[in-house]
C-alpha cells in the first residue's frame, strides 16, 4: 500500500458524478419479454421448477449481454446457446401455450440482439474516452468482471495512446489507493457494492449503464441517527452529483439468483451422488468473475500477500481466511508430478521395489471389485471382517493410485491373506512411499512460490485471478485468487470438486 496514494485520495477535494445512457433497441424488448416470463411464472405456473431454471438461464444470458462491451454475438458461448435451445424444446411441448405467447417473443428478440451489428456500450465507452482524452490524463475502468485480453485489446486500439489506461475490477479497485483524472464504471451504481457511491477517486466519476436500467446516486445521511445532535457526514459536500438516468423496464441487474441457482445446482448433484464417492464437508468461497470454489472446512489455504517484502506466501486456517484476501490454488492434484519427484528425489533405488508392492495389494483389491462388484467387497469388508472404514466410497478411493495408505490397511492386507510379516512390511512401506509424496508436494510447492514475485501485483488489480506457471516443472501451475465473500454453511462435496473454481455460467 502506497502511503502517497493514500494521502492523494484526501487531495481530491472536488468530483463531478455523471451518468451515461446507453440505448439498444435490440436489448430492451428482450428485457421486457424476459420480465413477463417472470411475471407469468409467478401468476400462472406456481413457480414452476423447470421454468424457473429457463427463467435464469436467460437472465445469465441477458447478464452476460449487458455487462460486456465484446460483439454482442461473441458473448455467449456454444455451451449456454445449447443449453437455451434444448430448454425451449422441451418447454414448446410442455407448455404449448406459454412457448407461443412468451417464450417465442423471447427467442425472436434474442435474435435480433445476437444479429445486432456491433456492441453499443463499447461505441459509447470508447467515444466517451476519447472525448475526454488530453496528454497525460489517468483513467480507471472498473467493471463487475474483468475485462478479457482481448477485449482490453480492442478498446486500446480505439481510444488516444496518450491516455494512460488502468483497468480494474469492482473489488480490486476498492483495495488501491490510487486517485485518477477520470474514474468510469461499466454498470449503474446499484449494480456495485455501496462502495462506488462513497468513495470517489478521480475529479470525474461516470457510470455508463444501458437505458434499460436507472443510473443514479442518491446521497445517503449516513448519521441520519445522530444529525440531531449537529453530527453530520461530510462524504458528499464537495461532490456534484450529476442528473439521473431513468430506466425503461423494470428488470434490474442483480445476479445474486443466477449465482445461487448455480451453487445448488452443484451442491444438488453431490447429494445425488452420494454413496458413489468420498464426500467432504465444505463452505462456499466466491471468487471474482462470478466464479465460486468449494474449500474444506479443516483445510490449510496458501495465502498470497504482495505487500510482503519476503514471504508472499503463508498459510491459515480455512475459518481464518478473510475477504479480500488472495488465494492460492493448484490447478490440478499433479498426483503424477508428485510421484515423479516422490520416486526421483526421496525414495530413489528403493522407488521401484516399493511402488510394485503397492500395485500387488492394489492389484488383489481391484480383481475383487471387478469380480463381485463394489457393494458384494464393501459389505464383506465391513461386515464380516469389521473394517470399519470399508463404504464403497472407501473402497473405490483405495482402487486408485492416489490412495496410499488407508487407515485400516492391516486388515485389508489380512482379508488378501498376507502373513503378519508381510503385512508389516508393506504397512511401513506404505507409510514411507505416503511420506514421500508429503515431502514431495512440499518441495514443489517451496520451489514453486520460489518463482512468484510481486511484480503480477497488476495482473491481480486488473482480473482479480492470475495464473501462474512454474518454469522449473514444465506444466504445473497454480491460480492466485481473490475472495469476494464466503459462505461458512456446510455442504457434503466430492473430493474432486474441492479447491476447484467453478463458473456460475457452467
Amino acid at each position: 500500500m502506497s502511503f502517497n496514494n493514500l494521502l492523494d485520495l484526501y487531495k481530491v477535494d472536488r468530483s463531478q458524478v455523471s451518468f451515461k445512457h446507453v440505448e439498444s433497441k435490440e436489448l430492451l424488448p428482450f428485457a421486457n419479454n424476459i420480465e413477463k416470463l417472470r411475471l407469468e411464472i409467478q401468476k400462472k405456473y406456481d413457480q414452476d421448477e423447470e421454468l424457473l431454471e429457463v427463467l435464469n438461464l436467460l437472465k445469465t444470458i441477458f447478464f452476460r449481454l449487458v455487462s460486456s462491451i465484446s460483439p454482442y454475438n461473441q458473448v455467449i458461448n456454444e455451451g449456454i446457446r445449447t443449453q437455451l435451445n434444448d430448454r425451449f424444446r422441451r418447454s414448446k411441448s410442455s407448455y404449448p401455450d406459454l412457448f407461443k405467447n412468451v417464450l417465442t417473443p423471447i427467442g425472436i428478440s434474442y435474435k435480433q440482439v445476437m444479429e445486432a451489428p456491433a456492441n453499443y456500450l463499447y461505441e459509447h465507452l470508447f467515444t466517451l474516452i476519447n472525448k475526454k482524452a488530453a496528454v497525460g490524463l489517468k483513467i480507471a475502468l472498473i467493471s463487475k468482471r474483468a475485462l478479457s485480453s482481448d477485449e482490453k485489446d480492442m478498446l486500446n486500439s480505439e481510444i488516444k495512446t496518450y491516455v494512460k489506461m488502468k483497468y480494474y475490477t469492482e473489488n480490486s479497485f476498492r483495495k488501491d489507493n490510487e486517485t485518477f483524472d477520470e474514474v468510469i464504471y461499466l454498470g449503474n451504481p446499484n449494480y456495485f457494492h455501496d462502495y462506488v457511491k462513497n468513495t470517489f477517486k478521480g475529479k470525474s466519476l461516470t457510470f455508463i449503464s444501458y437505458d434499460i436500467f436507472t443510473n443514479s446516486i442518491h446521497p445517503k445521511k449516513v448519521f441520519a441517527d445522530i444529525d440531531q445532535k449537529g453530527v453530520h457526514s461530510t462524504i458528499f459536500q464537495h461532490v456534484t452529483i450529476g442528473k439521473a438516468k431513468t430506466n425503461k423496464t423494470e428488470m434490474t441487474i442483480d445476479e445474486k439468483e443466477s449465482i445461487i441457482s448455480a451453487v445448488n445446482k452443484v451442491v444438488e448433484q453431490q447429494r445425488n451422488q452420494q454413496g458413489t464417492q468420498d464426500l467432504v464437508e465444505a463452505c462456499i468461497v466466491y471468487l471474482e468473475n462470478e466464479r465460486f470454489l468449494f474449500a474444506p472446512k479443516d483445510s490449510k489455504i496458501r495465502i498470497f500477500s504482495p505487500n510482503e517484502k519476503e514471504d508472499f506466501i503463508n498459510q491459515k486456517s480455512f475459518k481464518d481466511v478473510e475477504e479480500d484476501e488472495y488465494i492460492v490454488i493448484r490447478n490440478e492434484r499433479d498426483t503424477k508430478l508428485i510421484a515423479e519427484i516422490a520416486d526421483t528425489d526421496i525414495l530413489k533405488r528403493n522407488a521401484e521395489k516399493y511402488r510394485n508392492m503397492q500395485h500387488e495389494w492394489k492389484r488383489k483389491l481391484r480383481y475383487n471389485v471387478e469380480k463381485k462388484g463394489l457393494k458384494k467387497v464393501s459389505d464383506i469388508l465391513m461386515k464380516k471382517h469389521k473394517i470399519k472404514t470399508a463404504s464403497m466410497a472407501s473402497v473405490r478411493s483405495w482402487c486408485n493410485e492416489d490412495s496410499i495408505y488407508p487407515r485400516e490397511l492391516d486388515k485389508i492386507l489380512k482379508v488378501f491373506k498376507y502373513d503378519s510379516k508381510e503385512i508389516k512390511t508393506i504397512c511401513e512401506v506404505m507409510r514411507n512411499i505416503q511420506n514421500a509424496h508429503r515431502t514431495a508436494g512440499r518441495l514443489i510447492s517451496r520451489k514453486l512460490m520460489n518463482e512468484i514475485s510481486n511484480s503480477i501485483v497488476m495482473a491481480l488489480q486488473e482480473k482479480g485471478f492470475y495464473t501462474f506457471e512454474s518454469k522449473e516443472f514444465n506444466g504445473a501451475s497454480f491460480n492466485i485468487e481473490r475472495v469476494v465473500s464466503i459462505d461458512h454453511s456446510t455442504h457434503l462435496i466430492g473430493q474432486h470438486n474441492l479447491m476447484k473454481p467453478m463458473s456460475i455460467y457452467d
